[in-house]
């Protein structure tokens, strides 16, 4: 299995609970084990990208964000410049 980047694991744990989420859930849903699950979430509640209710784990409004501007750039890294080219841009 290739081995992800600190940026793809947390873009993977935002989409996992995107609809809010039980940590057993985050954990299936990123390949990750409980203790690596640990770490990132507590590193993305003290930035408050994400918040936790009643064990359940929820993207906050900055984290959507980051999330789609993750997501967008993900897009410009890899894909050809070509393919990003809006038709009116043409």
């Amino acid at each position: 299995m290739k081995r992800r980047c600190k940026f793809d694991i947390i873009v993977a744990i935002l989409d996992a609970i995107s609809d809010g989420a039980t940590k057993t859930k985050i954990v299936h849903a990123t390949n990750l084990n409980f203790k690596l699950a640990n770490k990132y979430l507590s590193f993305l509640q003290e930035r408050g990208l994400v918040e936790k209710h009643d064990g359940c784990y929820k993207v906050t409004r900055e984290g959507g964000e980051y999330l789609k501007k993750a997501r967008e750039l993900r897009i410009w890294v890899t894909c050809p410049a070509w393919l990003v080219i809006a038709p009116t841009d043409l």
